[in-house]
């Protein structure tokens, strides 16, 4: 604790900073102050309902929450929304997103993000920084009807700022313990009456959080920049065009996971002796127009994104010298939507929309297997073979170093067909219905090529080993393969509302959820190592006591189905005091099909996604906010998960044999069965002082239980963690102290295994900073 207040002693000398949020403006005797009622403007191009009554879940965070809360990164509104759970971990590729226990840490995505309507089509690009931002948006539960397939467990919409809704400069600096520092500089305002323009950069830095051991260096250093620029004209009253483009580059050290004891629960500290780094560079183009009538609006929404990143890795996670994994993506996406919706006051409202998107993702993920390696896994198999057939030959690897190369390309592509219809005062003034259908087709391919040899020898009786090819020429090994899979699906939903007074209604609703099936590009190492034995030993066939075993086609070890879901949810949304208090209430029940699972690959070099039968998720959700003065508002949102497997056999290879554990009714890994906040603010305004405002704000963020594993053998209690900020104004200058895990709390973050070895990242430990914040 010492540390602590020294730290903070040093950092209260720094500046640093908050954006001051775009919140409603009022002039108090010439000085901006901002309203806290949260007045957030909400708009859908294809929903037929009002967000703040739609007949659904959700979660609306202000730009004064998203300040407050200290909401800079994706990752930071996991708990804050009840049950969304998104680790802080490895790197800024991994942005693994959970909600109601539906969730995807490798291939794929459960949940969709969108940024001004424009879909983000790979997770790998989900964790960037978050500024300029008018609303986030979450829609919890299948959203499958107007989003399509990655819509399964909801959907996240973040919405910049308008130069016509705010003009401006902003100016900030911050600076914190662990080397923190960040620096955001924005601009908003109009080039004519018809015409705005936006424009803002930012840079952080810090300076990491673990040391690795073996190094003595910090693992997890990392530079963030990037900056966007949006340009809006609204010509007519009718006609709106946007266009934007935005840009992010990260390097950062990367994956502080250390050794984890099963049977004391320790966490040994990082120790690992090759690089591992993660770098990006992602560039997204958005462009959007609308035009409305008496009757009609009509939107068009285009989307090009650009990522390609390079993640060095050692996968054994010790100073062994095991094998090392350098993976390379890159892709181009771009994707259309157009949209034709009601703009009428009657009762019938409807939407009609079709959607397109091309994919194009080309992978490099060469595995390097190392001495170590060599001997305790490529080895090992042959050992494994001379042990079971004692009359055959010793064969031996003679590679010093092995370089399995691995290259993937994996375009796909689809299109969709969408319509909702929404019914208002159905039967009876109150009660209206919404039901929409979307038919969903979706096209993907892979083509996996690599070449790689292993040196060989062969050993009788006990003799030095001699090269093998002088006796037995075998070939280099070759992978050249295309595969291919469709998938048609319909996405149907149906709600029904009531209004009970002009601030209460309920509702219940049915949605069916769908997850895309793909290929997983991890197990490329295996695939080829199983070729090069195959070829090798059918070069030795002869002299071998037992039938060769060709490899499994590349779709049966790389491919993996759909996950299905049908979604049974009930609620009720009130203002149960007219300003002061309005709640939101929630029951889910969830019945999964083929759920798609993280599983470790028996070789330790790397994980894959496979189907794992059926699946239930039932819970509850509870918001509350109130205004207990006029000063002071609470917040509590509450969020309760039970995730099981109803028929699920795991299969795991341990010393040559399969061992099957019947799984039903443990948890679904990686997801808290609790997610809490409690958050509190308080805002004074101060006349006839040097001060103008003062604000101070705290939330507690609670977690868990996690169960690691699907054998539940592995868990992570229920953890929670302190944040608070203070601070003050005077005129267009805001100084703020923040920090974070005040109370220090120690809790794993992700669990993983490699080589059948568990290893555990550490959440991140109290941070203290300050910042300030200039507004023009």
């Amino acid at each position: 604790m010492k540390q602590h207040y020294l730290s903070a002693l040093a950092v209260l000398t720094l500046l640093a900073v908050q954006t001051v949020t775009a919140e409603e403006v009022h002039n108090n005797d010439t000085i901006k102050t901002y309203n806290l009622n949260d007045v957030v403007i909400t708009s859908s191009t294809k929903e037929t309902n009002n967000l703040r009554t739609l007949p659904g879940s959700v979660s609306i965070l202000s730009p004064q929450q998203i300040a407050g809360r200290q909401i800079e990164v994706l990752k930071d509104i996991s708990s804050f929304v009840p049950n969304l759970y998104m680790p802080d971990y490895g790197a800024k590729l991994t942005s693994a997103i959970y909600i109601r226990g539906i969730g995807a840490r490798s291939s794929g995505q459960s949940v969709g993000l969108y940024v001004d309507n424009v879909p983000y089509l790979d997770k790998s690009t989900f964790d960037f920084d978050l500024t300029d931002i008018q609303r986030i948006e979450v829609l919890r539960g299948p959203q499958g009807t107007l989003y399509g397939r990655n819509a399964m467990g909801g959907i996240i919409n973040v919405y910049t700022i308008s130069p016509f809704d705010f003009q401006g400069k902003k100016l900030s600096v911050a600076a914190g313990s662990y080397g923190q520092y960040t620096i955001k500089a924005s601009h908003y305002g109009k080039l004519s009456n018809t015409i705005g323009f936006t424009a803002g950069v930012y840079y952080d830095h810090n300076d990491g959080f673990y040391t690795n051991e073996y190094t003595g260096k910090r693992v997890d250093k990392g530079d963030v920049a990037g900056g966007r620029i949006k340009l809006e004209g609204r010509f007519t009253p009718n006609f709106r065009i946007v266009y934007s483009l935005s840009a992010d580059y990260t390097n950062q050290g990367a994956f502080a996971y250390g050794l984890y004891n099963k049977e004391t629960g320790k966490i040994e500290p990082v120790r690992f002796n090759d690089p591992s780094s993660y770098k990006r560079t992602m560039v997204n183009n958005n462009l959007s127009l609308e035009y409305k009538t008496d009757k009609f609006v009509f939107s068009s929404t285009t989307g090009y994104q650009y990522f390609k990143d390079d993640m060095k890795m050692d996968q054994d996670f010790d100073t062994l010298s095991m094998f090392t994994l350098n993976q390379k993506q890159k892709q181009n996406a771009v994707s259309q939507e157009i949209a034709f919706k009601s703009n009428t006051k009657k009762d019938y409202q409807w939407s009609f929309g079709l959607y397109g998107f091309y994919d194009a993702l080309h992978t490099e993920g060469p595995v390097n297997f190392k001495e170590d390696g060599i001997k305790n896994i490529l080895q090992k198999t042959f050992d494994d073979l001379k042990e079971q057939n004692p009359k055959m030959p010793q064969l031996v690897v003679m590679d010093e170093n092995l370089l399995i190369p691995g290259s993937f390309d994996t375009p796909s592509y689809g299109v969709a067909l969408f319509h909702q219809s929404t019914y208002n005062n159905l039967f009876v003034k109150g009660l209206s219905i919404t039901a929409g259908i979307r038919l969903d087709y979706e096209k993907q391919k892979m083509t996996y090529n690599s070449e790689a040899r292993m040196k060989m020898g062969v050993s009788f009786n006990g003799s030095p080993a001699m090269e093998l090819d002088k006796f037995f020429p075998y070939p280099t090994s070759k992978i050249d393969e295309s595969i291919s899979q469709d998938f048609w699906q319909v996405l149907p939903k149906v709600s029904l509302k009531y209004e009970c007074t002009p601030t209460t209604f309920t509702y219940l609703s049915v949605a069916k959820g769908y997850k895309t099936g793909g290929y997983n590009v991890q197990m490329s190492a295996d695939v080829m190592k199983s070729q090069m034995q195959y070829d090798m030993m059918k070069a030795v066939e002869s002299m071998l006591p037992f039938p060769i075993k060709e490899p499994l086609p590349l779709d049966e070890v790389s491919a993996y189905k759909p996950e299905y879901s049908w979604n049974y949810e009930a609620g009720i949304r009130s203002e149960l005091i007219n300003g002061r208090l309005s709640a939101e209430f929630t029951l889910f029940y969830m019945d999964i099909r083929d759920l798609q699972l993280t599983k470790f690959v028996d070789s330790g070099n790397g994980r894959i996604l496979t189907n794992a039968g059926k699946a239930r998720s039932v819970g509850t959700e509870i918001s509350l906010r109130a205004r207990l003065t006029g000063n002071l508002t609470a917040d509590v949102n509450y969020g309760f998960t039970r995730a099981t497997f109803r028929n699920y056999i795991s299969e795991k290879k341990a010393n040559s044999e399969i061992i099957s554990t019947d799984c039903k009714g443990n948890f679904i890994p990686y997801t808290p069965r609790h997610t809490l906040n409690i958050g509190v603010q308080y805002t004074k305004l101060i006349q006839n002082c040097w001060l103008d405002q003062f604000t101070v704000s705290a939330q507690f963020c609670g977690t868990g239980k996690i169960f690691w594993t699907e054998y539940n053998d592995i868990t992570q209690n229920f953890y929670g963690t302190l944040n608070a900020k203070a601070g003050v104004r005077k005129g267009i200058v805001n100084v703020n102290l923040w920090s974070r895990n005040i109370t220090n709390t120690d809790y794993a973050a992700f669990y993983f295994e490699s080589l059948d070895r568990p290893f555990v990242q550490k959440g991140k430990p109290f941070q203290i900073g300050a910042e300030i914040a200039i507004a023009f």
